[in-house]
């Protein structure tokens, strides 16, 4: 099968519109990767300061409830 100037011409084309989309492709991927990777570590930090929040909350429950066992105790 021979090939006529027009047919490889066709399947150049087709060659540089293909590596022009997977260019663009990654380009757009790269991007998405570092909003998702900004944002997790926006929700990294999110998570960091509500298990602190949750740590103080708890130790003054566990110590405001070993006060009213001390106090009971104590009064009788």
């Amino acid at each position: 099968m021979n090939q006529t100037p027009n047919d490889i011409d066709e399947i150049e084309d087709k060659v540089w519109d293909a590596l022009n989309r997977i260019s663009t492709h990654e380009a757009m991927c790269e991007e998405r990767s570092k909003t998702v990777f900004n944002r997790l570590d926006k929700i990294d930090e999110r998570l960091d300061v509500l298990n602190r929040n949750m740590f103080v909350a708890s130790m003054g429950l566990i110590s405001g409830m070993a006060g009213v066992i001390i106090t009971l105790a104590l009064r009788f």
